[in-house]
């Protein structure tokens, strides 16, 4: 489903390997580093292996069933890399873009690499093609380029196009269907307004959570936005100032047709369907103005929420909007089992974890690894698909293991997400012991 949606139709032109550049030497750049980040020099559209690649990179993959039992195997996921054209490159690029990047300070901090995302290192001319050195360990990378398609290691790329200037027009969201019903309605929703003019509307798109806390440095707002240098920038009224990463699908041209984007490596697509109107919107957008949320019930050991019941996990409970979550800590460990509002099934289990691990898993943050999902059934006959990975939060670049576990309950589908220091701590949150208790409600 990613793949499909990353590409867009059309060819990029072929081009001609560059001649060799030096690699980089003694920790320092071989050219001043205004040079790589001057936004006026379209240096990401000269020759390979030089400029912005985007694709699809086979890593190894671990999902999980039922509780303890794990399965390894290797899967797609988006990746990006930077090649500059003075031997610099980087696997992935920084979170928030290039534009007024300080490649430098962040070549040479390791705070500062670890923050904004990337994994910095220099390539250079080896027989026909080149090779990629890792500055902070790691074996050489072969990396070639043939047609019009780069490659490095097992990264398959091609190049990304210029989206300096380009305007984006309406309501964009990252839910794997934009025309879901539930982003029609008022209060917080996962959107945000862009408009040709320069302007946007926020409307929790953004956010950490929806509704947002008055905290949450994503959380609802409007301002004026401008693209350059695969960054998108949002000043907004009340003095805020965000930096995403922003690039078109591969093949595609956002200055042409900005119906969808790859940005902060997730894909948003506009909604043409209706959505609330700006008084509407305003209302429940933070925390503490909520809609009411779906009533949960708890006697003695079960709890039943939405189309669910279930054995009521250890930890304090919170309710939100649209999930309830039990949160239990043991010194450094901790287990979060999130119960989520059912959602219309498509009839299809791997069609709706697909579509789930999208809406929930990455959410605002990225995952290491696509799983092969797994499916069961539980004690009471639910059917089941299961899947996780190792995450990675974008605002606050916090890492935890999420397990995922998306049940069909009649026609409807349920999520529950069990989040853990790491995979190893899943254990922790029992997962037997709900998939041995959950039944329709």
């Amino acid at each position: 489903m990613l793949v499909c949606l990353l590409v867009a139709a059309g060819a990029c032109k072929s081009e001609k390997p560059a001649a060799q550049n030096d690699p980089w030497g003694a920790g320092k750049s071989t050219a001043p580093a205004a040079a790589a980040n001057d936004s006026k020099k379209t240096w990401y559209g000269t020759d390979a292996p030089v400029g912005v690649w985007l694709g699809m990179e086979e890593r190894a993959t671990t999902t999980v069933g039922l509780s303890g039992t794990f399965y390894f195997g290797t899967g797609l996921a988006l990746a990006t890399y930077v090649v500059w054209p003075d031997g610099h490159m980087s696997q992935g690029m920084p979170t928030g873009g290039l534009a007024d990047f300080d490649r430098d300070a962040w070549e040479h901090d390791d705070a500062n690499t670890l923050q904004l995302g990337g994994r910095p290192g220099t390539w250079k001319t080896d027989g026909d093609g080149w090779v990629v050195t890792y500055t902070r360990g790691g074996p050489p990378v072969a990396m070639s380029y043939s047609g019009d398609e780069l490659h490095i290691g097992k990264a398959k790329l091609k190049r990304a196009a210029d989206v300096t200037g380009a305007k984006l027009d309406g309501a964009y969201t990252y839910f794997s269907n934009p025309e879901d019903p539930s982003l029609g309605g008022p209060g917080c929703q996962h959107l945000v307004i862009f408009t040709t003019d320069g302007t946007f509307d926020n409307r929790g798109g953004l956010a950490l959570t929806c509704p947002a806390g008055a905290n949450d440095p994503g959380r609802a707002g409007k301002g004026t936005y401008e693209v350059r240098d695969y960054s998108l920038l949002l000043h907004y009224d009340d003095g805020r100032i965000a930096r995403k990463k922003l690039l078109a699908r591969q093949n595609g041209d956002l200055k042409k047709d900005s119906s969808a984007m790859v940005l902060a490596d997730q894909v948003w697509q506009r909604r043409t369907g209706p959505i609330a109107d700006a008084a509407q919107a305003a209302a429940n957008a933070v925390e503490g103005t909520s809609q009411p949320p779906t009533t949960v019930v708890r006697g003695g050991t079960t709890t039943t929420f939405d189309a669910v019941a279930f054995g009521t996990p250890p930890g304090k409970m919170e309710q939100g909007k649209s999930a309830v979550t039990f949160t239990a800590t043991d010194g450094d460990a901790f287990c979060m089992t999130s119960v989520f509002t059912g959602m219309p099934s498509t009839g299809k289990p791997a069609v709706d974890f697909a579509e789930e691990w999208k809406d929930v898993i990455l959410a605002q943050r990225t995952a290491d690894d696509t799983p092969s999902p797994q499916q069961g059934q539980t004690s009471s006959g639910l059917v089941f698909t299961a899947g996780g990975s190792m995450t990675t939060d974008t605002a606050n670049r916090v890492r935890v293991y999420r397990a995922l576990f998306v049940l069909e309950v009649g026609n409807r589908r349920v999520s529950v997400m069990f989040i853990a220091p790491t995979e190893a701590q899943l254990s922790g949150c029992k997962l037997d012991e709900f998939l041995e208790t959950v039944r329709g409600a």
